[in-house]
């Protein structure tokens, strides 16, 4: 079950993507940009595209962090007098 810190988180969680969807919507609507590319005239591009450029980074650095990481052992050997 959760406890009292994961209902604070998940509710902190929740406000704070209700506020950034208010501002992107209100964004939308009350500040247009002059388009220059076709795809840029898809409803919230700029986020959708922040989302998974977000993703994408997460993702490069679990992958290289799992091949430059080193075991435990390895630190002994060099640390060690």
């Amino acid at each position: 079950m959760w406890t009292k810190e994961d209902k604070k988180n998940i509710s902190l969680s929740l406000v704070l993507f209700i506020i950034f969807l208010v501002l992107s919507i209100v964004g939308y609507f009350f500040f247009p940009k002059e388009k220059h590319f076709s795809f840029e005239k898809i409803p919230f591009f700029e986020g959708l595209f922040g989302l998974v450029g977000a993703l994408f980074l997460t993702l490069v650095v679990k992958i290289t962090g799992k091949l430059v990481s080193r075991k435990e052992e390895d630190y002994d050997r060099y640390y060690t007098s």
